[in-house]
Order: structure tokens, then sequence, then C-alpha cells
């Protein structure tokens, strides 16, 4: 066989001139080595299906992230957030999440559709770009901490609950977040840009920043992205988790037993929105900071051996994870339709421009005042005054959601 193909290249050459002979002597070679036949078969592979990911799974991630986040802002806006902070925090995170859609993306879809790198138009945009993705990631994380945190104080610190947290208060505490944040990552101001170092690029300026980049912010970036933010996260959910468990246990004497059903229900969503939250986030974001600390190792030894297989094979693992990571700034407004009756109840109004139903509290909360006056939560709460939200915690915001069969829900949003 090997000699069939020498003979058809010789003659193709003699009649093409030059330029062929290098086509049919790689022709020959290919195939007479089976495995660098097989290894340029799946480099090429590899780098087809990274490509592909990035001219297709951005614009899926923007249509869906865009549409749910701008259709939470306007559900929790109709919800109400000036003396509900939980609604605070998950508009925040909704804004941010877009800043982190519209920051990312595009600029790698443009990149792999039209070969055009848009970070090259200016110095300042390079620089901005990177200072913007990592600040709006780290940020969205630790709104998710924010929100973790506030159900904790809420449920074991019922009475000082009303007076800790404040919508302006809540503002104020995401604020100096943000700041910190920006003091974190404001380097990219001086360490990265379009330079001669990195031949025109838009990364390190210097051998040193470049070392930075590589050795140091990465396991910086780990912790303040991902680590961190899971740990309290996963802490705070299992306090949450134990008391639901608890209070539920204690109340199941003194309650009807469709009142105790509801309530059981609910706590079973509540469960596993919280765990489905928390896992999700570490699922999406912990595997690209992980990526960065391999890449500056690995990534340059490869590059140097000239191992094409081994960098189409980092080159697919970062489409992959990077891509993943994108997905958890769109998947929590269909968190909340799925696991939240009164989210998804307002999301139908205003698909349907529906006035809120808000103005139908106070009907259901003294209907089911009358219905339930007197009993009292095992910490000596009323379970039914929807006023005094300062005397509530997570099992009564959502257990007074149900005071008459098929009434409207009536507790804050429950999120991860």
């Amino acid at each position: 066989m090997q000699n069939i193909t020498d003979t058809i290249c010789l003659l193709d050459c003699s009649y093409w001139g030059d330029n062929v002979t290098t086509l049919c002597m790689n022709i020959t070679t290919a195939t007479s080595d089976p495995a660098t036949n097989e290894a340029a078969t799946i480099t090429y592979i590899q780098e087809t299906v990274s490509n592909w990911l990035w001219r297709t799974v951005p614009l899926i991630l923007l249509c869906i992230g865009l549409i749910g986040n701008a259709l939470t802002v306007r559900v929790l806006t109709r919800l109400g957030t000036a003396r509900q902070p939980t609604l605070t925090f998950l508009l925040f995170l909704a804004i941010t999440d877009t800043v982190v859609l519209l920051t990312g993306l595009p600029r790698y879809w443009i990149s792999y559709t039209f070969d055009y790198d848009i970070l090259l138009i200016s110095n300042a945009g390079c620089k901005f770009y990177y200072f913007f993705i990592y600040s709006s990631m780290q940020f969205s994380s630790w709104i998710l901490v924010g929100v973790s945190v506030e159900r904790v104080v809420k449920t074991y610190f019922p009475f000082r609950y009303k007076r800790l947290y404040t919508t302006k208060r809540v503002k104020i505490g995401l604020v100096i977040t943000l700041f910190v944040l920006i003091l974190v990552n404001i380097h990219f101001f001086f360490t990265n840009g379009i330079n001669d170092y990195t031949e025109g690029e838009c990364s390190s300026l210097t051998p040193e920043t470049y070392w930075f980049d590589e050795y140091v912010f990465v396991y910086i970036d780990l912790t303040v992205l991902s680590l961190v933010p899971f740990v309290i996260m996963l802490i705070s959910n299992i306090f949450l988790i134990r008391v639901l468990r608890r209070v539920q246990r204690e109340r199941s004497d003194m309650m009807h037993e469709k009142y105790v059903k509801n309530a059981n229900r609910f706590s079973i969503r509540m469960t596993k929105m919280l765990l489905v939250c928390t896992m999700y986030f570490l699922v999406a974001t912990a595997p690209i900071s992980i990526y960065f600390v391999v890449d500056s190792y690995f990534l340059p030894r490869f590059e140097e051996s000239g191992d094409e297989a081994s960098v189409a094979r980092m080159d697919l693992a970062w489409s992959t994870t990077y891509l993943f990571s994108f997905s958890n700034y769109c998947v929590n407004f269909y968190l909340y339709t799925a696991m939240n009756d009164r989210f998804s109840r307002e999301l139908r109004a205003v698909l349907c421009c529906k006035p809120s139903g808000r103005r139908w509290s106070s009907v259901y909360s003294v209907r089911g005042e009358s219905s339930y006056r007197g009993q009292f939560s095992s910490h000596g709460l009323d379970l039914q005054t929807e006023e005094s939200e300062t005397n509530e915690t997570v099992i009564s915001d959502t257990i007074h959601s149900h005071p008459v069969a098929g009434s409207s829900e009536e507790g804050v949003i429950k999120c991860c």
C-alpha cells in the first residue's frame, strides 16, 4: 500500500511542480505512520469541537441569560424590594449576572466566528475587560453569600433581623463588598495591556507581571470566586436545613394535617433549592478556577515542546469549563421559577400583563390570621402576622403562604 501511495504522489508531483512535493510527502507520511495519523486526527477533532462550542454556545447562553435576568428584574420590582432585603440581594444578583454575560461572551464569540479580538481595539479596552469580568464574577459569588447569611440571621435571630437587615443597609453592604473586590482586581490596570512582550496581544505587560498573573493571582481568584463563598454558603445551608427539620418536627403536633402537609412540601422544596444552588455554584465556578491554576504550569511546557495534541486538549478543557461557568449566570431565574410558587405566579402575571398579586396580600393575611389566631411557633412567634416580619423565621415566612387552601403565597421568596 505504501508503494502505491508513493507512486501516485510522484506522478502528481511531476505534473504540478514543487509546491505539491511537500503535500505528497505529508500524505505518504500520514499513510505510513498510523500513530501519527491518529494523533493528528484527534487534535483536529478537539480543535474543531472547541471552535464549534465558541461559535454556538455563547449565543444560546446570552439569549437564555439575558431574557431570564430581565424577567427576574421585572418580577422582583413588582414584588417590591423596599421592605424585603432578600429581594434586594436578588435584584443586584440579576444585574451583576447580566454584566458578566455581556462582558465575557461576546468577545469570544466574535473572536472565534470572525477571527478578531475586540480587546485589540484599544489599550484601555483591554485593561477594562479583565477588570470588569473578574470583578463582576466575584461580586456575583458574594451576593449569593449575602443571601445565605441573611437567611441564617433571619432564622436564628428573628427579633434582631429587622434591626440588622434593612434595604439601605443591604445596599451599603453590597457597595462595600464591590469596593473590596475592585481593590482585589485593580491591578489589571497596571499589569495587563496591549504590549510587545506578548507580540501585540492583550496580556501581561512584563515577565514579572506575567509571573504574578499566572502563579499568584490564579490562587487569589480561586479563593475569592469559588472556595470561600462555597464554604460560607455550605455552612449557612447546613444551619438552615437543621432548623427547618427541627421546627418542622416541633410543629407537627399542633397544626392541622393539611397545614402540616403544606409546610412539609415547602421544607422539601427549600432544602432542595439550597442544595441545588450551592452545588451548582460549586460545579459551575470551581472547574474554571482550577483550570487556570493547572494551565499556568502545564500549557507553557506543552507549547515549548511542540506537543500540539496536549495543547488542543488544554484548549478544549478551557472552552468547556469556561462556557460552563457562564451557565451559572443564566440559571437563577429558572431555579426561582421552578422552586418558588410566589415568583412563578408573579411571572405569569407579568407575561399575561396582569397587575401584581401583592394587592391581595392584605385580604389573605386577614383571613389567615382569623383562621389561625393564637398559634405560635416553637420560638414564640406569631405564625400569621404578615406585617410583623421581624418575628418571622424562614419557616414561618412560607408557612404563612398557605393560611387557607388555595390562597396566594405570602412568604418572602426563598432562594439560594
